[in-house]
């Protein structure tokens, strides 16, 4: 865990593929984005700008990826999915391991970028 307000919670996923990887989840189960309530989005907002300080200050403001998961448009309602934003800040290169094998090289634990990120003022 990385941090948390009212609705939604940082974590450093399980077996991230990238480096300080992150994910922001909400607390009440909704599949769709587009489905969560007014505050929820000034909360995921507020969150969210946390998160980007905290990126900037301890990774020295590093490109990254933010990518929606959202359930589709025609399946609206899933009980299975869970909506939730993934941020991967750019800090290494996807070299021919990664791409012949589909899998990931990561020097820094789940354990280490969530202390990282969570200590960060």
């Amino acid at each position: 865990m990385i941090d948390e307000n009212q609705d939604f919670v940082i974590i450093a996923p399980y077996a991230p593929r990238f480096p300080f990887e992150s994910w922001i989840l909400p607390k009440t189960h909704h599949s769709c984005f587009e489905d969560a309530q007014k505050r929820q989005y000034h909360n995921l907002s507020k969150i969210l700008k946390t998160m980007l300080l905290k990126m900037d200050r301890v990774l020295d403001s590093p490109a990254y990826n933010l990518v929606i998961h959202t359930s589709p448009i025609m399946e609206a309602v899933n009980e299975f999915y869970h909506w939730h934003i993934e941020l991967m800040p750019k800090l290494s290169k996807i070299a021919g391991f990664e791409w012949g094998t589909g899998f990931y090289i990561n020097p820094v634990t789940p354990e280490d970028s969530a202390k990282f990120l969570r200590e960060a003022t």
